[in-house]
């Protein structure tokens, strides 16, 4: 009888453990299952504001002066002795740069950067070695490239604000129409340097030298916006990147909701030629629209915009910015080199 007291006993003993056993497995199992499904760490980088108003061309237009129209009465002005940077390459790199600039713990000065090879480079900007060449091409745009801008804001203001303006008692009363002209132009880098070895089988490239321009930097530190550089670099179309930039910058300033009429909407991202059609205008028009779709559904589902149905225009709203200050889910694009 006592035998079997014990015998049932430790039956019972060994089921328990059993199940222990099992529920560790499941916690171990579920732990892995955690750590296999955990996001890849993002990059956090930046690129000026001012280029999310009016960008770089989308491909390569072989001249050495390219002229954009953005919002707000902006107009861009690339020039390069050689060939404006240009598409989506250019774009990562100027976002690199710009990165560079506004970390950089040195003010109203140069900017340093350098790579002991072009791998390093690319390593960086997390491209495979085959986007080697066009990272280079990009680079030698950049070299000794000029941005210039334009802008014209029209304004209602109290005129009492400009009597400094006027002789002594004949300012006028009530409202006055100001418009504020301003200009810039500002060098990208003061100089590129690199190095070309061929050893009479395979070429290679290193020593790479650029120096950002104080002006150039400073006006990132200046005017910069934060961007989820891994989403940035996985939008294929150079006209994507610059949307997903846009509605970055912009939805998050917002304190009321915005129509983009959609003439003004085709201007800034996708302009037609002055010899172009009303139709070609809607052809662009429904592009950046399924643009817009793909970025709200791939990329940035937490930005709020509506489309109108009568085809006029786009409706933006206030949204929380993917990328926050300190946010611990980002490490700078800059990080691990």
């Amino acid at each position: 009888m006592s035998d079997n007291k014990n015998s049932e006993s430790m039956e019972l003993v060994s089921m328990e453990n059993t199940e222990a056993a099992s529920s560790e497995d499941t916690s171990i199992d579920e732990m892995f299952a955690i750590e296999l499904s955990r996001p890849t760490s993002k990059q956090i980088s930046y690129i000026p504001s001012f280029f999310t108003t009016a960008s770089l061309p989308f491909r390569n237009v072989n001249k050495t002066v390219f002229v954009r129209k953005g919002s707000n009465g902006i107009i861009l002005t690339l020039t390069s002795p050689k060939n404006v940077p240009f598409g989506k390459y250019g774009r990562l790199l100027l976002s690199l740069l710009t990165t560079h600039a506004v970390i950089s713990t040195q003010k109203d000065s140069p900017v340093y950067l350098e790579y002991a090879t072009l791998s390093d480079l690319l390593k960086e900007m997390q491209l495979p070695k085959q986007r080697g060449g066009d990272i280079k091409e990009q680079l030698e745009c950049f070299s000794n490239a000029t941005f210039m801008f334009e802008q014209s804001i029209r304004e209602l203001k109290a005129a009492y604000l400009f009597e400094d303006m006027y002789d002594k008692g004949s300012a006028p009363k009530g409202d006055v129409t100001v418009t504020t002209r301003s200009t810039g132009n500002i060098r990208f880098t003061e100089g590129v340097q690199y190095m070309e070895v061929d050893d009479g089988n395979d070429t290679r490239f290193g020593r790479f030298k650029i120096i950002l321009s104080a002006e150039f930097a400073r006006f990132c530190q200046a005017h910069a916006v934060p961007i989820d550089y891994s989403v940035y670099k996985d939008i294929s179309s150079a006209s994507g990147k610059d949307l997903y930039a846009w509605l970055v910058y912009r939805n998050n300033g917002l304190e009321k909701p915005l129509f983009v009429p959609r003439k003004k909407l085709v201007e800034q991202f996708m302009p037609t030629d002055e010899n172009s059609n009303r139709s070609q205008e809607s052809v662009n028009y429904k592009r950046l629209i399924d643009e817009l779709k793909e970025i709200k559904e791939k990329y940035y589902p937490e930005v709020k915009f509506t489309i109108s149905p009568d085809g006029s225009g786009i409706t933006l709203y206030k949204s929380p910015t993917p990328v926050l200050k300190d946010d611990k889910r980002y490490a700078l694009i800059t990080a691990n080199i």
